[in-house]
């Protein structure tokens, strides 16, 4: 376990993070970084950060949900195929 320093949405925070992870971490906030002056052009008007900061958090969410829903159906898609294959074989060894 190592704590490392960085930098979110402007505010300096010690992260504790397993050993060897410290790059994937600094890609993350990265992320968090770049989702959060995305929102703080699209709501302009707000000056409020913990409003801005809730508004990332909701856009980082959605695309979560997104691309969850994504794996699903293409996993779902694949067990389909997966288990006509299946079926498939099973009757083909009844010709053998």
């Amino acid at each position: 376990m190592q704590t490392i320093s960085v930098k979110v949405m402007g505010r300096e925070i010690d992260l504790h993070i397993e050993d060897g992870y410290e790059l994937d971490v600094h890609g993350v906030v990265d992320c968090v970084n770049d989702k959060f002056e995305e929102t703080k052009k699209d709501y302009a008007g707000v000056v409020d950060t913990q409003k801005i900061a809730a508004l990332t958090a909701i856009k980082l969410a959605a695309e979560l949900v997104r691309v969850k829903g994504l794996q699903d159906s293409i996993s779902n898609k694949y067990e389909r195929k997966i288990s006509a294959i299946i079926s498939d074989l099973g009757e083909v060894e009844k010709f053998i």
